[in-house]
């Protein structure tokens, strides 16, 4: 069976380093990815994620996101018995340059090329003494998919964009993700419940965010919207609207002869703050 997982923590914007840190060697920034990624494996495999947290967690992460949320938000991984310690056997190529966002933020974004699934990743760092310490994890387990549409006109992008994130906003103000639930991908339902939906962007709800003004604004995408070496449409930009602009990342499977939503990214980033460097990448 099949299997996919998307699942994002990342923290809101916070004070800056006051000096951004040197870029260390490619050979030490793989390192950096397995250490962390094997690491995050073993927490699974022994169905406790205390001394990952604890540990690999920076200190402004582990506060926004404590044991038991973080726990609740990689439960699914426990839960499906996901084991990704293949990734031994194999080098982690990276998808765009390992570099520091305009937060200062050291982004690694890649890929195992591991099967039957190849796990991806979007690791960000900061450096807290002399190590790097995670301010934001992505993994993902994503299979090969056998049949794929074709990438939907610009046009049609905009609307299919704008649809999800209404619909995910309509989640985050009823308080209940079973609308959303029910539009989203079977290969994502597999994955999830609409009370785990609830459970990993309750930050959400818990701050009030209301997207509602993507409606009146077009969306600005990221390059070219387009399907990934894995048949997984990619959507990724924002929508300038204020006092804080919507960043979004949505990716979509082909499935019954129509895009479906299988996995979602959103970050809110007032306006007045730098634009944040535009990757031109197929991530997530």
């Amino acid at each position: 069976m099949r299997k996919l997982l998307v699942l994002s923590l990342l923290l809101v914007p916070f004070v800056l380093p006051a000096q951004t840190p040197k870029l260390p060697p490619e050979k030490e920034l793989r390192s950096l990815v397995f250490d962390s990624l094997f690491a995050f494996n073993q927490a699974v495999l022994k169905k406790d994620f205390t001394q990952f947290h604890q540990e690999r967690l920076a200190a402004p992460f582990r506060k926004q996101f404590s044991l038991e949320k973080f726990a609740a938000a990689f439960q699914v991984f426990i839960d499906k018995g996901y084991d990704i310690s293949n990734i031994a056997k194999s080098e982690p190529v990276f998808d765009s340059p390992p570099a520091f966002d305009s937060d200062g933020l050291l982004v690694l974004k890649g890929h195992y090329p591991t099967r039957p699934n190849k796990v991806t990743f979007k690791l960000t760092y900061t450096q807290e003494g002399s190590a790097w310490k995670l301010m934001g994890i992505n993994v993902q387990a994503i299979p090969f998919v056998e049949n794929t549409g074709k990438v939907p006109s610009n046009r049609e992008l905009k609307t299919l964009a704008l649809d999800s994130l209404l619909l995910f906003n309509d989640a985050i103000q009823d308080k209940s993700f079973d609308k959303f639930y029910s539009g989203i991908s079977d290969l994502w339902q597999k994955e999830v419940t609409p009370a785990k939906l609830k459970e990993i962007f309750h930050g959400f709800i818990d701050q009030k965010i209301d997207l509602a003004a993507i409606n009146k604004v077009e969306p600005v995408f990221d390059g070219t919207p387009a399907v990934n070496d894995d048949g997984l449409l990619v959507i990724k930009g924002s929508y300038p609207t204020r006092p804080s602009k919507v960043i979004f990342e949505l990716t979509y499977v082909y499935e019954t002869e129509n895009w479906k939503l299988a996995g979602i990214n959103v970050n809110i980033k007032p306006t007045g703050e730098k634009d944040e460097k535009k990757k031109a990448d197929d991530d997530e």
